[in-house]
């Protein structure tokens, strides 16, 4: 019992220093980002940083989608967005508006506000696209659950095909995303003012960084993910909290944090920039890859949320659009949105283990509503022999 509880031990502090090694990997990286922005130009900053933020997250959530956790892999995307959305952009906008001697400038106390940029609406409206796209899935399924009568494999084939599709439209959603940014409106989503104009080192010098960070970062990753279920089954967590609120705490704290500073110095707009661009990078981009990634190697993950899942990130975007709909913040907006990431934490920290299935990988036909005939006959003998 002794030597079981050593190991036990051993493997708490594997995990904590996985943990902790990632944030130095991840400052290192975006050091490399900062410097590639600084040569590209202002308006690749929010864009580069976004998805520096957001590589540590894929990572982690590959190796959760090759291990077969695709319960957590769901729970992870959606956690990431919500955290972004409530806990760092309300910590964001309490830091960018808190009256200080220099911001009040006269006004009274409390009453210090800032206004947002054109992108601030763009990237909401985006976010609203995205949770039509994402709540499709997880709706098809409880409406046609129902009605079928072949143990739920023609939902499941369905199921997979339209989160195939769904995939695919939002990477085009998100090209035409990048268009805006950097072509067409690139003048009207960014402020050259808060751009840091700061010395430019060796390019190469700085592809290096983001290339020995990368290797650093995969592979404290494996061993986060490996060890991160059974963390959660000695405290008694269930996936659904590991997901939507241990692994993005884990993944792009470093990416927090920066965010948070920016706005510390009056660099708002590129702060909020920033947390909107990782939040739209994880919806149109990063669950698109991860499902993609599962269709190429056979692990079929869908984007089937439960009930919950969906409609915290619904309520979530909702409350977003309303505190920015008049292109102005304050401190209570700010806090607000903080007690609603508590809210959603509370709820996902009682939400009992879901654990995950591993459903076949089915012949679907994607033009039709149908498996492919030989595969459902294939099906049938199997399970008639069975009988």
């Amino acid at each position: 019992m002794h030597l079981e509880e050593r190991f036990h031990d051993v493997f708490y502090l594997n995990f904590i220093f996985n943990f902790l090694a990632i944030i130095p990997l991840s400052n290192i990286m975006t050091i490399g980002v900062e410097d590639l922005s600084a040569f590209l130009g202002p308006k690749y900053q929010a864009v580069l940083h976004a998805l520096s933020g957001n590589f540590v997250e894929l990572v982690i959530e590959s190796y959760a989608l090759m291990d077969g956790r695709y319960a957590i892999v769901r729970s992870a995307v959606l956690g990431s967005i919500l955290c972004n959305i409530t806990l760092v952009l309300g910590i964001t906008f309490v830091v960018g508006s808190w009256p200080t001697a220099r911001r009040r400038d006269g006004k009274p106390a409390l009453h210090t506000e800032f206004e947002i940029g054109t992108f601030v609406d763009t990237s909401s409206s985006i976010l609203a696209l995205a949770f039509l796209a994402l709540m499709i899935p997880a709706a098809f399924k409880i409406a046609a659950v129902p009605v079928d009568t072949t143990d739920h494999r023609l939902v499941d084939c369905n199921l997979q095909n339209i989160s195939h599709a769904t995939a695919i439209i939002l990477m085009l959603v998100f090209i035409g995303l990048l268009v805006f940014q950097l072509k067409t409106h690139a003048h009207e989503v960014i402020d050259v003012k808060e751009f840091d104009h700061h010395k430019i080192y060796n390019w190469l010098f700085d592809i290096i960084l983001i290339a020995g960070s990368v290797a650093g970062i995969t592979i404290c990753a494996r061993t986060l993910v490996s060890s991160i279920e059974e963390l959660g089954d000695k405290f008694e967590l269930g996936t659904g909290f590991i997901g939507i609120v241990l692994l993005p705490l884990c993944g792009t704290f470093i990416e927090h944090y920066q965010a948070i500073a920016e706005a510390a110095r009056d660099k708002v707009d590129t702060a909020i920039s920033v947390i909107l661009n990782t939040s739209v990078q994880m919806a149109l981009l990063i669950a698109p890859i991860l499902v993609s990634v599962g269709w190429i190697y056979g692990k079929p993950l869908t984007l089937d949320f439960n009930i919950l899942e969906i409609s915290v990130l619904g309520c979530a975007i909702l409350i977003v659009n309303y505190l920015v709909a008049d292109n102005k913040v304050h401190w209570l907006e700010g806090y607000m949105l903080i007690v609603s990431y508590v809210l959603i934490a509370i709820a996902f920290f009682y939400l009992p283990n879901l654990h995950d299935e591993h459903p076949p990988i089915l012949d679907c036909n994607p033009w039709s509503r149908n498996l492919n005939k030989t595969k459902v006959e294939g099906i049938a003998e199997t399970g008639g022999a069975e009988g």
